[in-house]
């Protein structure tokens, strides 16, 4: 009867050596596999029918920016810019305007290019006749002076 006992306690040892042999195997020992990363899409989050921004310094505004439709994109917080219009105030300067078909504003708010039928045109002032400059392409700072 011992010796019965002793076979079972031995055959009772070794199978559960075998069963965490094998859990280890499955679990533990199986090599994680990575999940990439979810890349984020350039995908918008809200559009602005008719959007106007002002840009201010402490003397007052800079500039006024305004578009038919502004299109907000998350992943990188620029903007894209339909029929944008820019007008710039700039002390002693005279005022000048800016349009064009599509726009970019950077993700800082300081920076806007503006592509298609880009037209500038600096007001007359005393001792200045204006002008009016087109191009295709046009990169604006909006910092301080514009």
């Amino acid at each position: 009867m011992q010796r019965y006992l002793e076979r079972a306690v031995l055959l009772g040892v070794l199978g559960a050596m075998a069963g965490l042999g094998i859990w280890l195997q499955v679990s533990l020992l199986e090599p994680t596999t990575d999940k990439p990363a979810p890349v984020p899409s350039h995908e918008p989050d809200y559009y602005v029918q008719q959007f106007t921004a002002t840009g201010r310094d402490e003397v007052g505004v800079i500039y006024v920016l305004k578009a038919q439709r502004l299109v907000h994109f998350p992943d990188d917080n620029t903007s894209l810019l339909d029929n944008p219009q820019l007008v710039q105030y700039r002390a002693g300067k005279p005022i000048r305007q800016t349009t064009s078909d599509s726009g970019w504003l950077s993700g800082d708010g300081k920076e806007v290019q503006l592509k298609g039928h880009v037209e500038v045109t600096q007001y007359r002032r005393e001792g200045d006749p204006g002008s009016v400059t087109r191009t295709e392409r046009l990169t604006v700072q909006l910092e301080r002076g514009g």
